[in-house]
């Protein structure tokens, strides 16, 4: 049994050793606290003994070290049949090993800690944080509608999958059971005409870097090939590509991208996503969920903690293609959407007309000359929303939307750390923190997805 008083040497040495799992470290790895650093062990959980050796290749003066998982001499209760049989080696989703009970406590404890630590909010003070998943997960297999996978050339072969931190071969996805069935089909038949022509040249050789596949339903969806250079928009990659295109469904889009140039293959150029029963379009350069289920729940949280009564002017901060917007004009006054991403507006406008919006606009913008720009125009509202991806918007935005005339705000972060620094400034500005929960967005992973609500009363 290795003593407490370990250090980062015993381990480096690469022999095998038994260790207690004191706690989960940020990423959903088992932690263990060490005399002059800590050990980190992907794949174990709090309260096991687990026999692990040090991953090759690690600094001396790394203060953490990670090893990995030779043998569970003692399990914990939580432990879970990952059910995958690459889970061992992959790392793609970390919390496989562990029941949804385990792994929706361990993202409520997420955010309380961050709520903590970068909030300022005393846990004693803190609302009780509600979960927010799917009512019929049970467990990540078939959620997720897109992987990006990253191609390299093997001698005469090629691999096609994901980096991993404990293989030297990528892990291919053709049958990740965490992806759905359309996007195995199209991961399929991009294997299927590259084992069937030539070896394609890789980065090193200015050829294919990776593959981006996107399936909501089957039949639909677009394939983003990204290369070195535009001279690849020409020859065999293009050859290949051409062939590519030539097999896929009509409704699977397919294109060349390298930095800002795209050379369309086939269309479509722009796919339908459905959110609870609505037409929501993307294109190649819109974000969309990788997991539409856990995706609607958050919506349908978003919904009830608001409680639109019909005459409230919505804010929708880091609009995208407008999916929150378009939801949310169904029973507001009148929403406005605002985007730093001009495409992605375009999108919204379009994706409100599809759905018969007429009371949604959007502005183009960044955080702070967007929101000055509307309180210029002598813009006021009610209610906000914020999804700034994984960036806070910082003091100067979230000032000016108090003096926009905003008294409550839904806070949805899929950075716990970047949305608790933003709610700290306006817990500071004089919010309240009303509710907050834990959204289970991503499955399977550590990743956790934090939802806030504050609200002020009083003038501004």
């Amino acid at each position: 049994m290795l003593e407490p008083s370990a250090t980062r040497s015993e381990f480096l040495e690469g022999e095998e050793k038994t260790v207690v799992i004191e706690d989960f470290g940020f990423t959903g790895e088992g932690f263990v606290r060490l005399e002059d650093g800590w050990l980190s062990v992907p794949g174990a959980l709090p309260g096991e003994r687990v026999v692990v050796r040090a991953q090759p290749g690690q600094s001396p003066r790394a203060r953490r070290i990670y090893a990995d998982v030779v043998e569970v001499v003692r399990a914990a209760d939580e432990r879970h049949d990952p059910h995958c049989g690459r889970y061992d080696r992959c790392r793609g989703c970390q919390l496989r090993h562990i029941h949804v009970a385990g792994e929706v406590a361990f993202k409520v404890r997420t955010v309380v800690e961050v709520l903590e630590r970068y909030a300022g909010v005393d846990r004693e003070a803190m609302p009780e944080i509600e979960v927010v998943a799917p009512r019929s997960l049970t467990r990540v297999d078939a959620f997720r509608i897109r992987s990006r996978l990253t191609y390299r050339r093997v001698g005469d072969g090629y691999e096609l999958g994901l980096y991993s931190p404990v293989s030297e071969e990528l892990i291919p996805m053709v049958d990740c059971p965490a992806l759905t069935g359309p996007v195995q089909r199209l991961i399929g038949a991009v294997e299927k005409t590259l084992r069937d022509g030539p070896t394609l040249p890789d980065k090193d050789g200015a050829g294919v870097v990776g593959i981006a596949v996107v399936a909501p339903n089957y039949g639909v969806g677009l394939i983003d090939v990204e290369v070195a250079s535009g001279e690849c928009f020409q020859g065999v990659v293009d050859q290949w590509a051409q062939r590519l295109g030539a097999v896929l469904p009509d409704g699977v889009g397919m294109a060349l991208r390298s930095g800002q140039a795209r050379k369309i293959i086939k269309g479509p150029e722009r796919i339908v996503v459905p959110i609870e029963a609505r037409s929501i379009e993307v294109g190649y350069d819109d974000w969309c969920h990788a997991a539409l289920k856990p995706a609607e729940a958050v919506y349908d949280r978003l919904v009830r903690w608001l409680d639109l009564q019909g005459e409230e002017r919505v804010l929708d901060v880091g609009c995208g293609t407008g999916t929150i917007s378009v939801i949310l004009s169904e029973r507001a006054r009148e929403v406005v959407g605002l985007d730093a991403n001009r495409q992605s507006v375009a999108n919204a406008e379009h994706n409100a007309l599809v759905n018969d919006r007429e009371n949604v606009r959007f502005v183009v913008g960044g955080w702070e000359k967007g929101l000055r720009k509307l309180l210029m125009a002598g813009e006021r509202f009610d209610v906000a929303t914020i999804n700034p991806m994984r960036e806070p918007l910082g003091e100067r935005p979230l000032v000016l939307l108090q003096s926009l005339g905003v008294k409550r705000i839904v806070y949805l972060g899929p950075s716990p750390e970047s949305a608790s620094r933003d709610l700290g400034v306006l817990l500071e500005r004089g919010f309240e923190l009303r509710r907050a929960a834990a959204a289970n967005l991503h499955p399977g992973t550590y990743h956790t997805f934090l939802m806030a609500e504050v609200s002020r009363g009083g003038p501004v």
